[in-house]
């Protein structure tokens, strides 16, 4: 079941589809906006997200859950590579659905030869939940400001 915009009203499993930012741009920017909101110590601005996904340094991918913003990092040392999922969000925030989309974000990950998946969350109780479903904590940045 879906809203008048196309989005989500349940759970059910919709397998992303690869978009050009271009032509959801007024459903997308909205949602960045908010995650902006949410943590002030990201340093990107919307349009730099729209220009990533334009010149495929980044690649949007939605469904009526949500959207998803891949990039693919290379390890200068070892050239791994590893799907980074740069941004998620969520119609029905607080319900991790993109966690729900693991085998087809592993599926993907594969077709792209990455030997890693990779997210950050600024949102604590994401942790019990990813570990559950078999991630693990690689690093945790601490930062502060010079004086």
């Amino acid at each position: 079941m879906e809203d008048t915009e196309g989005r989500s009203t349940t759970n059910d499993f919709v397998e992303p589809v690869l978009t050009d930012i271009r032509s959801t741009w007024n459903i997308i920017k909205p949602g960045i906006e908010s995650i902006l909101a949410d943590n002030p110590s990201l340093t990107f601005i919307p349009e730099d997200v729209y220009s990533d996904c334009v010149n495929e340094k980044a690649f949007l991918f939605t469904s009526p859950v949500g959207f998803l913003v891949l990039t693919i990092e290379v390890d200068r040392h070892t050239k791994d590579k590893t799907l980074y999922m740069w941004i998620a969000y969520t119609y029905n925030r607080g319900g991790h659905e993109w966690l729900a989309h693991q085998d087809w974000i592993n599926q993907l990950a594969k077709k792209s030869d990455c030997k890693y998946i990779e997210a950050q969350s600024h949102v604590p109780e994401l942790e019990p939940y990813a570990i559950a479903k078999g991630w693990h904590t690689d690093t945790r940045i601490y930062r502060r400001k010079v004086k």
